[in-house]
């Protein structure tokens, strides 16, 4: 065990040592020249000792402890209007120290998950706004005039029923990210499948094509539910936003840092320009503002990726290419898939 002067312990045992050290030499200097006689000579070296070793050991524990007030004010004020102050660690004890770091990253995690939660409040508000306000506007006309665009307001409530269900599956899975639930070995490749079988009827209806290149198992740890719908997110962007023929491969790479699963999907449009292929990750951004959706599809991708330890971008040249990377099984555990 290392002592050192920020140590708490160490401080009493170095007392300690002191306060023998003077025990010791006053005990041999009144064995010599004291005038009391023995055994009354190691009676009063004990209570003298005991005595001094209790004064001292308070002394040193206030003056080390002492820097817990100024810690237990910092504490006092975190909250709502700060949420970034933390507990600082300065002249604190090393015992004490362990526990301010797990306090200080609880207060992390509460922070982000306050922020989380402020925007999505801002992001919902922003933009439920103007399609609400366009919805309202059709349906006074539609009192006016008494002649209900019923195709129109039927789309109006579609589109707010999809950026509803949207934003509320995007808080669902920042969530998850936060929690570090514990994930389960799936089969990407049932999934994927599954996936673009749900978007077939939607690409007929476009007269589009969906091609899926997919080994029979691609093994990793994560929620089916959430890798479906971020497999799906990037089929249904590059249906609403791509053109041509759509592809979804799969395979496994041998990379530096181990193997990894590559997810694919591209299509024949002419993609997102170099200077926006980050940004089209954020939300409610896209890149082209007058293209239809929200511009959540790809945040949502993106977060899932996130939570499953991988990660998304978009690939350079054309065709328009999106390229999910995420962690393979450990090969002892591929059976049990």
């Amino acid at each position: 065990m290392k002592l050192s002067r920020e140590s708490l312990r160490g401080r009493l045992v170095l007392s300690m040592l002191i306060v023998f050290g003077l025990g010791l030499a006053t005990s041999r200097m009144l064995r010599h020249e004291g005038p009391i006689r023995e055994p009354y000579q190691d009676i009063l070296v004990l209570i003298s000792s005991t005595l001094c070793a209790a004064a001292l050991s308070w002394i040193i524990i206030a003056w080390s402890l002492r820097h817990l007030a100024s810690a237990s004010r910092e504490a006092a004020i975190v909250g709502p209007a700060n949420p970034g102050v933390r507990i600082s660690m300065k002249r604190l004890p090393e015992e004490i120290r362990p526990l301010v770091v797990a306090v200080n990253g609880a207060l992390d995690r509460l922070s982000q998950a306050y922020e989380l939660e402020r925007r999505f409040v801002a992001d919902a508000a922003h933009e439920l706004r103007t399609p609400l306000a366009v919805l309202s506007l059709r349906l006074q006309r539609a009192k006016l005039d008494q002649n209900p665009d019923w195709p129109a307001i039927d789309s109006d409530v579609s589109s707010l029923h999809r950026l509803v269900e949207q934003l509320l599956d995007l808080a669902r899975k920042d969530q998850v990210q936060l929690a570090s639930i514990d994930l389960s070995r799936v089969n990407l490749s049932r999934i994927a499948r599954e996936a673009a079988a749900s978007i077939i009827p939607l690409a007929e209806e476009r007269h589009r094509e969906i091609e899926v290149d997919l080994p029979n198992s691609l093994p990793v740890r994560g929620r089916a539910d959430d890798l479906r719908d971020m497999i799906r997110n990037l089929l249904d962007n590059a249906l609403i936003h791509g053109s041509g023929k759509i592809r979804l491969i799969g395979e496994l790479a041998n990379e530096p840092g181990g193997p990894e699963i590559w997810m694919t999907v591209s299509d024949e449009g002419k993609g997102v320009p170099d200077q926006l292929r980050d940004a089209v990750f954020e939300r409610f951004r896209k890149a082209d503002t007058e293209s239809p959706g929200h511009g959540l599809g790809l945040a949502i991708v993106r977060e899932v990726a996130r939570t499953h330890g991988g990660s998304v971008r978009f690939l350079s040249g054309s065709p328009a290419r999106i390229r999910v990377k995420l962690s393979v099984v450990k090969v002892e555990d591929r059976s049990r898939v």
